[in-house]
């Protein structure tokens, strides 16, 4: 780790709603990886998300709920810090994860860097086929599209905002954009946890806002595309949510993912689908 690179140079914001049994210990865990400036952007929550957010930053602004993507142009607008970190409402970032984000980036020319995420609990089967989906799909090295979270320059995301008509697509859209200008892309060798536990509805759920995300991206950047660019999108979801996911997984784990992966394929193809439809 380059020790020249110190987390005060790093802004953190967290988009909220409604998440008051989680937001204190992922703020717990900003504040351990010495984050000195932590900015909330809250949609209104209806529960104690406010207050619990109060007892760590001051920097809370208001989410008018237009989309995640005008959230966090929000939340970096008021960002001072030559880095910010974008943080899940239920990312608990270990301590350093940060500044090794931060480190990865520097030392190997990148533009932005996101981490490897796993789920805390794995008491059921949605929560341990996830576990190992995302072992397999986001494993550390380069990448033309980032995740939640992720770490860029400041003036980069000032410069070039969040599509606010991308409401699920945030990141995939910014990624495509700045990859067109020259930017790099990576995921470090670094492991952040989600709260929880998965579920059959929150997959489902999950899963759908992939597909209109898949249908976003479509319609925007399309009309652009060759033939064989189209088709390369038609077929995405197929190749990396289920070819090689299987290619990749070992013998003994093949057979207990396949249903999983048949799963979230499905559902994002009839939520990409069902969007094309409805607009």
């Amino acid at each position: 780790m380059d020790l020249n690179i110190s987390t005060k140079s790093i802004s953190a914001v967290i988009c909220t709603w409604n998440c008051e049994n989680t937001i204190g210990l992922v703020l717990d865990s900003v504040k351990a990886n010495n984050i000195e400036e932590i900015i909330v952007v809250d949609a209104d929550s209806e529960d104690k998300t406010f207050e619990i957010a109060k007892k760590y930053t001051d920097l809370i602004f208001h989410d008018p709920r237009e989309g995640l993507a005008k959230a966090r142009n929000i939340g970096i607008s008021h960002a001072t810090r030559e880095y910010v970190i974008n943080i899940g409402s239920d990312n608990i970032m270990p301590k350093d994860s940060i500044v090794k984000m931060l480190s990865y980036m520097a030392n190997n020319g990148y533009s932005g860097v996101s981490a490897q995420t796993l789920l805390k609990d794995k008491d059921n089967y949605c929560s341990f086929a996830m576990n190992i989906y995302k072992q397999l799909r986001y494993y550390p090295g380069e990448r033309n599209v980032i995740g939640t979270p992720t770490l860029f320059k400041t003036e980069l995301l000032k410069n070039n905002p969040y599509d606010n008509k991308m409401s699920w697509s945030d990141d995939g859209d910014i990624c495509t954009r700045l990859l067109k200008i020259g930017h790099k892309f990576a995921i470090a060798d670094v492991i952040v946890y989600e709260i929880g536990s998965e579920k059959l509805s929150s997959v489902i759920a999950r899963w759908k806002q992939y597909g209109k995300s898949d249908w976003e991206t479509y319609s925007k950047y399309s009309p652009e595309w060759s033939f064989s660019r189209k088709i390369q999108s038609l077929l995405y979801p197929l190749k990396n949510e289920l070819i090689f996911p299987l290619k990749k997984a070992k013998p003994v784990d093949k057979l207990k993912i396949l249903p999983f992966l048949l799963l979230i394929v499905s559902i994002r193809y009839f939520s990409w689908i069902k969007w094309s439809f409805k607009k």
